[in-house]
């Protein structure tokens, strides 16, 4: 089990933040040790993953809207008791999501490509100018 300190240090999200997205229903609500609603939050492999699975979404420029209906329903692993129905709607809302945030990042892959080969091109000419320059001296 983690305390949130050590979930911070291990995503690099601070404290802080890990409370807003719990108390926005992004994360779910952790176990809470002594299982006292103010009881320090304990969080398992599993949420660490989770966790570090949302803050990459974030990283990668997915809005917090979407991330929050990504998280609404909670973890599929842990519900039994749904329709199956229920399940493939939820399965179907988070591939739609994914898909949606998936697009974005091959378009933006694509502009960091084309961004990155121009400016390989320029820093080749720049040294070849150098170059010319230092032998020229």
């Amino acid at each position: 089990m983690y305390s949130i300190g050590e979930i911070s240090k291990l995503t690099g999200i601070s404290a802080y933040t890990l409370r807003y997205y719990e108390k926005m229903g992004l994360l779910p609500n952790p176990y809470r040790l002594d299982g006292k609603q103010n009881g320090i939050r304990q969080y398992n492999d599993q949420d660490l993953r989770f966790i570090q699975f949302i803050y990459g979404l974030k990283q990668t420029g997915m809005k917090l809207k979407d991330m929050t209906l990504f998280a609404e329903d909670g973890c599929l692993l842990t519900q039994n008791d749904q329709e199956i129905e229920d399940i493939q709607a939820i399965l179907h809302k988070r591939i739609e999501l994914l898909n949606k945030h998936v697009n974005l990042l091959e378009q933006q892959l694509e502009q960091l490509e084309n961004v990155m080969t121009l400016a390989n091109e320029k820093r080749s000419f720049y040294l070849a100018m150098l170059n010319d320059r230092l032998q020229n001296q």
